[in-house]
């Protein structure tokens, strides 16, 4: 997923490339990483955030963690749900996320955006991404893993 002053887009798996440099989220169930400081405020839906919190049942949330491994409607919070079901990280798998300014990485981004919004009045410049990974992470059920997200 990236950040866009309008939306989060889907990129194929393993788009920007994860294992380096990123911060693991605790292995807690229904846990979440601390609140992460923006190094650039984040625009969503006309409100703006400095900060969020990677979820670690598959959800970023921007003024507490949310341990719901049930999607919340109408909470009346800001929520970027690219993978929300319910997870556990004690028994396996990666949740893990950083925010980069390499000129690789927002190149990359700069076109994908461009590719899949190509009516902006203007084209779009990535300046940063935050890039948070769910890697094989097992479901509560003990059913499966989740897929690179």
């Amino acid at each position: 997923w990236i950040p866009c002053d309008f939306a989060f887009v889907l990129v194929p798996s393993n788009f920007i490339p994860f294992g380096n440099g990123e911060i693991v989220t605790p292995r807690l169930e229904n846990g979440s990483s601390g609140a992460i400081t923006l190094h650039q405020p984040f625009k969503f839906f006309g409100r703006t955030h400095n900060q969020t919190f990677v979820n670690n049942n598959g959800h970023l949330t921007f003024t507490e963690p949310l341990p719901d491994y049930i999607p919340v409607l109408n909470s009346g919070r800001d929520i970027v749900a690219p993978f929300w079901t319910q997870l556990d990280n004690l028994h396996g798998g990666t949740i893990s996320y950083r925010e980069d300014t390499s000129s690789s990485v927002l190149v990359l981004v700069t076109a994908a955006v461009n590719q899949y919004f190509p009516n902006l009045p203007l084209p779009f410049i990535a300046t940063s991404v935050f890039v948070a990974t769910w890697d094989n992470v097992p479901y509560s059920s003990g059913e499966g893993v989740s897929p690179n997200l």
